[in-house]
């Protein structure tokens, strides 16, 4: 399963010959109706349940709809109704007898004082047709909410709330055809600077720890830490040739830093060596700030004391 870009609900894929053929769901036409209940208290009070108010008539996708609104719910049967119902109804009026069923998604929101939507009080249901299996032409929710929740909330100012409706018809099916994409390679930028690490070319600065020597790029160092960047470029900068000396790691650790500088992984490593290995590569990391390599190593930390639980 894939998705297209146009706006499509569902899809699938097949390749052959160097073109590619997708076959789409499409859902284009959308809009919304807005309905404003000026006089919350007077409708509930005039309404029995079951007995629903109309909004006026909005199109959608060459379709008429209309929402109903129940002061009282819709349930004519309930001797205490203690919700707000709320339906979207399509308008059959000139369709033929035979006309194939009309499929929309609906969404029902509460809006606050500002027009936008509650999230807690926004529903978005499943794709629905019309007339749906019973020959209804509504649906909705007949327990949008219950009254004493909306006469509770802010929602409700001077005996008026809002409520929108968002309606998307599916069209048909849409067959496309188009040229297969290139197979684009994945970036392999880290395998040309691991080659410029461990080649020195290009070189312009040497490092010393644990009493081995290695070479590298100022500019690599500079943009992966801070640190680096304020001693390599900043007033205290060494100067041309000098070799700088890097305490409280050894070679090892020192190299796998390295390393990471330049490709963003850490070099291979026995299980044996990685707490050892991790330990100085995380201080290493609160040196020089880099982040990223502090939480790799406390990652592969981790796998271990789970490795060696899982064992015992």
């Amino acid at each position: 399963m894939s998705s297209s870009s146009a706006a499509a609900s569902t899809s699938f894929v097949a390749e052959a010959n160097g073109s590619m053929s997708t076959i789409v769901v499409a859902a284009k036409p959308t809009g919304h109706h807005v309905l404003k209940i000026d006089g919350y208290y007077r409708t509930k009070a005039m309404f029995a349940a079951g007995k629903s108010i109309h909004s006026c008539r909005f199109q959608v996708g060459d379709h008429i709809w209309r929402i109903k609104y129940y002061p009282n719910g819709n349930d004519s049967g309930k001797e205490k109704p203690d919700y707000i119902s709320l339906m979207l109804e399509l308008d059959f009026a000139g369709r033929k007898p035979d006309a194939t069923a009309v499929k929309a998604h609906l969404v029902f929101s509460l809006l606050d004082q500002d027009g936008e939507p509650v999230p807690s009080r926004t529903y978005s249901g499943k794709v629905q047709s019309f007339p749906g299996p019973s020959g209804s032409s509504s649906w909705g929710l007949p327990k949008f909410i219950y009254h004493d929740e909306l006469e509770n909330s802010e929602n409700l100012k001077d005996d008026r709330f809002a409520v929108r409706c968002d309606v998307t018809v599916i069209k048909g099916i849409e067959l496309r055809v188009e040229p297969a994409s290139l197979a684009v390679p994945e970036s392999d930028l880290h395998c040309h600077l691991r080659r410029l690490l461990s080649t020195g070319d290009g070189a312009d600065i040497t490092l010393k720890a644990g009493g081995k020597t290695f070479t590298a790029h100022r500019c690599v160092l500079a943009a992966r830490s801070p640190v680096f960047k304020a001693a390599l470029y900043g007033d205290m900068r060494p100067a041309a040739g000098r070799c700088i000396d890097v305490d409280d790691i050894d070679a090892g650790a020192f190299r796998a830093l390295l390393h990471f500088v330049y490709t963003d992984t850490l070099p291979e490593m026995t299980s044996q060596d990685v707490p050892a290995m991790a330990r100085q590569l995380i201080a290493a990391a609160d040196k020089y700030q880099v982040e990223r390599l502090k939480l790799v190593c406390e990652d592969k930390l981790s796998r271990c004391v789970d490795m060696w639980e899982c064992g015992e």
